[in-house]
């Protein structure tokens, strides 16, 4: 099978998975939205912002280098099998002691029993790393998927179950537990690989060039990308928390449905053809260009729908939610371009570069937190929506300057269908509709715009979602059938 057979059933294995496990994700969030309340959805964020910001230490940046290099050896991924083995027991410990003094930060004693409890997941997830990255260099998205589908729709199952029987945040942590417990034991039950009992430290070494600035630039990532929770948790309320991670939960499916699937298939792809420019450049901008034609699709008919989503599936006690996720959406299109940007730093090795690159980016988004603790949660929404498309064109002065990638293309590619999208916007606006069947209307007459506009133009995204739309479905039919 040739890579490029190998990408396109690795992609509709992962998309179909990502949208079979949003789907089911989706329902299962509704009931819990309607089980329990704005506060006890905040009270978990601020104590799973820690947990998720440290889970980097598990790894050390050791995945990703396993990917990327070309000479690993089955030493190499007993290694830092064994070595991520130890900071999973090594974390759960320093958590699970010191969940007091955050449960003190905040104010809130409850969170340190939930702290306590989530520290688990980080001795969980220790076990099933090396797995996963074995499965993404071969491009085994299948395996991948469905463990991933399973594991999140049976743990969320587990989660509303326990809601339905009053156990409040807590139906919450157990889900979380859960999940990462069934996604273990299936990557391992499927998984051709095992370890051995063997380490060797000039394996990590080898690794370690790579592997120290993806660490580094992936902790601060992740910190920075968490601030917004710890800073809204800690300056406004458990319950404004709620409202801010339900707008931001809906947000993220722009990114699941338009880059997630993208981005994890063509890291591995683009690293296979770091050694040749033209295909790299050929490859790179097509996949920019099929992001931006289903990122700004999908952001438009999110924003005129928001509000309909958000009431009639949750309830109305999230209607604070509705404001604050139609100001977040508009930037929905930029995290996924950002992320190909960054693959495109990481497959041609520049780790280093992009970490000190990612210092910038870091630095820049402290301006939304500054307005969140001076304004409130509107401002600090709008903040972040300025931010991030400053951060995009950013991202591309800097490919340009390191990679030689156009600059010129990357504004072509990036910005050639947003103009239905500001139409939409402006016109949503104006007529402010209050009923639903007006909003419905306006969306649909988006979506005959967009696919229309985008016709016209023959946009490389549009083209290529329309002639390879029918192929992916057919494939995923064939493969479940097996």
């Amino acid at each position: 099978m040739s890579l490029k057979q190998k990408s396109g059933v690795a992609l509709a294995w992962d998309l179909g998975g990502t949208i079979v496990k949003s789907l089911g994700g989706f329902v299962i969030s509704i009931f819990l939205a309607r089980l329990l309340t704005p506060e006890e959805f905040g009270l978990v964020g601020m104590a799973m912002v820690f947990i998720t910001v440290s889970q980097v230490f598990i790894d050390v940046g050791f995945a990703s280098s396993l990917i990327q290099s070309k000479k690993t050896t089955n030493l190499s991924y007993s290694s830092v099998f064994w070595l991520n083995l130890v900071m999973g027991f090594v974390l759960t410990a320093i958590f699970y002691l010191s969940a007091s003094y955050i449960g003190n930060f905040y104010d809130n004693q409850e969170i340190t029993n939930i702290v306590q409890w989530l520290s688990l997941i980080f001795l969980l997830n220790s076990f099933c790393i090396v797995q996963t990255a074995l499965l993404k260099k071969k491009l085994n998205f299948k395996v991948l998927s469905l463990s991933n589908m399973l594991a999140g729709i049976i743990g969320g199952i587990v989660g509303v179950v326990f809601a339905f029987m009053d156990y409040g945040v807590y139906s919450l942590v157990i889900q979380n537990i859960i999940t990462a417990i069934l996604l273990t034991i299936f990557l391992w039950s499927a998984a051709d690989w095992k370890p051995d009992f063997k380490f060797s430290f000039n394996e990590i070494k080898k690794l370690t060039g790579y592997s120290t600035y993806v660490f580094v630039d992936r902790f601060v990532s992740s910190l920075f990308e968490r601030l917004d929770i710890i800073v809204i948790g800690k300056v406004l309320s458990p319950a404004t928390l709620g409202f801010y991670t339900r707008a931001v939960s809906l947000k993220s499916l722009v990114t699941k449905y338009s880059s997630s699937s993208i981005s994890k298939v063509f890291f591995p792809v683009l690293s296979s053809i770091q050694d040749d420019d033209e295909q790299f450049e050929r490859v790179y901008f097509k996949i920019v260009s099929i992001v931006s034609f289903i990122s700004f699709g999908l952001t438009g008919v999110l924003y005129v729908l928001g509000e309909d989503i958000i009431i009639l599936l949750f309830g109305n006690k999230w209607m604070p939610s509705v404001t604050i996720f139609q100001i977040l959406i508009i930037s929905a299109c930029n995290y996924p371009l950002s992320s190909m940007m960054v693959n495109a730093f990481m497959s041609k090795g520049k780790s280093k570069e992009n970490f000190y690159i990612g210092l910038f980016r870091k630095a820049i988004r402290i301006v939304p937190l500054y307005l969140a603790y001076k304004y409130g949660i509107v401002s600090f929404a709008v903040g972040v929506v300025v931010v991030s498309y400053f951060l995009t064109i950013t991202n591309m002065m800097f490919l340009k300057k390191f990679t030689n990638l156009s600059l010129r293309m990357h504004f072509k590619k990036i910005f050639e269908g947003i103009i239905p999208l500001i139409i939409i916007i402006l016109v949503y606006q104006m007529l402010n509709p209050e009923q639903m069947i007006y909003r419905i209307g306006l969306a649909l007459l988006f979506i005959i715009t967009y696919i229309g506009y985008n016709h016209l133009l023959k946009t490389e995204g549009y083209t290529f979602v329309k002639s390879n739309y029918p192929l992916v479905i057919n494939k995923i039919q064939k493969k479940l059938r097996v």
